[in-house]
């Protein structure tokens, strides 16, 4: 393979394996190739006139390009959420006592919005909010398409600020009543996550055999198979806990 043709297979390599890392199953194809072509390269040094080692390679770069993929999209979904998150409740501008402008001070060594009148200050402590990862007993686990923003329109997991009074398990259960109209069994909990302005709880529920329907803030509830989830989940940390939930059940 003469040094243009090579470098023009690397770069369509890296290309493919960029464009492609969003299909599961072109990642094991690509792993299989890797493997296949590093073990052929020691035992059979070419084939009708191609090195096999060059192939080695060029799966290589595939991989490499499909890695660089991922690291950016990842990274993409994390701002994504970030910024989501950090707007998800009021910020307070003036103080709700006196009514005087907030201004930065550093309280406790962290800056804090604090009245420049009175006593307030505003600590913005992250809210709790429970979610729930309900399995089927026909197999898949059931998502909700968001009505409401941020994330309009995407995927994820019944989930909401927990309410006075409620344990989070409750309050699980509560949303999962709420958004996807079915009664479940909080089992145990799967995930934390820590948001700039939430601290998130997901908790594995019992299987259930009710057909979801849609309910407040939902536009759709569905079960979705674990091999065909839709590629469009709203939030990273509810596919961490699913993946997290499916590591533990074996699935």
């Amino acid at each position: 393979m003469s040094g243009l043709v090579l470098l023009v297979s690397f770069a369509g390599a890296l290309a493919c394996g960029f464009m492609l890392q969003r299909y599961e199953k072109v990642g094991w194809l690509a792993l299989i190739v890797m493997f296949g072509s590093a073990i052929t390269s020691l035992f059979v040094p070419e084939i009708q006139g191609v090195k096999t080692f060059d192939i080695f390679a060029l799966s290589l770069v595939f991989g490499f390009g499909m890695s660089i993929a991922e690291r950016r999209a990842k990274s993409k979904k994390a701002k994504a959420d970030f910024e989501a998150l950090k707007t998800s409740r009021p910020q307070y501008k003036h103080c709700p006592h006196c009514r005087s402008p907030l201004a930065e001070r550093e309280i406790d060594e962290k800056k804090r919005l604090a009245c420049t009148h009175c006593q307030f200050v505003y600590w913005n402590n992250p809210l709790p909010v429970a979610a729930a990862v309900i399995p089927h007993t026909k197999g898949g686990i059931v998502l909700v398409k968001r009505g409401v923003e941020p994330k309009k329109g995407m995927w994820c997991l019944p989930a909401g600020f927990m309410e006075v009074g409620e344990t989070p398990e409750q309050g699980a259960a509560r949303e999962s009543a709420e958004e996807a109209n079915v009664k479940i069994e909080v089992e145990r909990l799967v995930h934390t996550y820590a948001a700039p302005a939430q601290v998130l709880l997901f908790f594995a529920a019992k299987p259930i055999d009710q057909t979801p329907t849609p309910g407040s803030d939902a536009q759709e509830a569905r079960v979705f198979p674990l091999d065909r989830l839709p590629s469009d989940i709203a939030f990273s940390s509810h596919l961490d806990a699913i993946n997290i939930w499916r590591k533990q059940a074996g699935l």
